[in-house]
């Protein structure tokens, strides 16, 4: 849903995307959606560090090189720095 503009139905990236990626890591304890707004939106996956390089150079070849960013979780999460 709202993955795609029917005013411009040749713009399937955010679709690919997500096809891309449910195939690339589906099964393998990863999580991902649509995030952002509306049609111009982007995803948001969340990759074990181990698959993490092979995943980004995958989105990187068929996007173009930089548009995976890659970002880190600290293991601790959320805490009260004092």
């Amino acid at each position: 849903q709202n993955v795609y503009t029917n005013k411009n139905v040749a713009e399937q990236g955010l679709s690919l995307a997500l096809a891309l990626t449910d195939g690339a890591l589906s099964g393998k304890g990863c999580a991902y959606r649509v995030h952002g707004g509306g049609f111009a939106g982007t995803i948001q996956a969340f990759v074990p560090a181990e698959l993490t390089e092979a995943y980004a150079a995958k989105m990187n070849a068929v996007f173009g090189e930089g548009a995976c960013h890659i970002l880190s979780v600290r293991k601790n999460g959320a805490c009260r720095i004092i």
